[in-house]
C-alpha cells in the first residue's frame, strides 16, 4: 500500500465549487480527484517537450492590460498574408 501525505494549496472559490460538484456527481472523493488530476498533468508534462508547453494563464501588469483592451477595441486591418491564410476556397 502506498504511503500518503497531506498537502495544502490555495484555490479559487470557483474551482472549489467545481471540485465539490464533480465529487458529488461522480461519488469520487476529492482527494482521489486531485491526485488523479495531478498525475495526469505531470504525466503530460513528462511527455511534451518544454518548448511546446503554453501556459494556460498569463499575468500582465495594468499598463499591458490597457494596451490589450485598446487593441481589442480598435483592431487593425488584416494584412494581405492573413487574408490569404483565412481565405476559404469555394469548390
Amino acid at each position: 500500500m502506498a504511503d500518503y501525505i497531506q498537502i495544502s494549496a490555495q484555490i479559487s472559490e470557483a474551482t472549489r465549487a467545481r471540485l465539490d460538484l464533480y465529487s458529488r456527481e461522480t461519488g469520487l472523493k476529492k482527494g482521489r480527484l486531485i491526485e488523479d488530476a495531478l498525475e495526469a498533468h505531470l504525466d503530460a508534462l513528462d511527455e511534451v517537450p518544454a518548448e511546446y508547453l503554453i501556459p494556460h494563464r498569463v499575468v500582465v501588469d495594468a499598463a499591458t492590460w490597457e494596451r490589450i483592451v485598446a487593441e481589442i477595441d480598435r483592431p487593425a486591418e488584416p494584412t494581405p498574408v492573413l487574408r490569404e491564410i483565412m481565405r476559404v476556397d469555394a469548390d
